[in-house]
């Protein structure tokens, strides 16, 4: 096969998994480290995915590979800012105020859990292949960070 070739299948191959990767892969990002930050480590795990394509496409769970090195990237500029803007106080808030600080004590699994299963509806199944982990685990995660969160806001079950 000529290297024409092989780079334009590599190149069709790779942006079929972007399209169907790359959203899902933000927004679990987003979830776990916010909006700024979640949205440069995807885009910095979609890229380092291309330049390595060729050892992330033989991975058997490559959305959970990309996953693992957008986390990496995101806890390199986390930097201690932080992950949920509080709301303005001289406003009537739409959520709970004490929310975003709630959500921030998560740890980054229980985050990426809560955040993707109860505000994007994303099944266990779907949250655990693109953490690469088992659905047992996510829904430990997901038990463990809405009991922080009840506990946190004085919510009863």
């Amino acid at each position: 096969m000529s290297d024409v070739t092989e780079t334009s299948e590599q190149r069709a191959a790779f942006s079929s998994f972007a399209r169907e990767v790359e959203p899902r892969l933000r927004r679990a990002l987003v979830a776990a480290f916010g909006p700024e930050i979640g949205t440069d480590a995807a885009a910095e795990a979609m890229a380092i995915g291309w330049e390595q394509w060729t050892v992330v496409s033989s991975r058997s769970n490559p959305t959970g590979y990309l996953w693992g090195i957008g986390r990496n990237v995101a806890r390199k500029s986390f930097g201690g800012r932080r992950l949920f803007p509080s709301p303005d106080p001289k406003q009537e808030p739409w959520i709970e105020p004490a929310l975003p600080a709630a959500v921030e004590d998560l740890t980054e699994n229980q985050r990426a859990a809560v955040l993707l299963v109860h505000g994007f509806q994303w099944t266990y199944r779907e949250v655990a292949e693109i953490l690469g982990v088992s659905k047992s685990t996510v829904q430990s995660h997901d038990e463990r960070g809405m009991a922080k969160l009840r506990a946190a806001l004085g919510v009863e079950q």
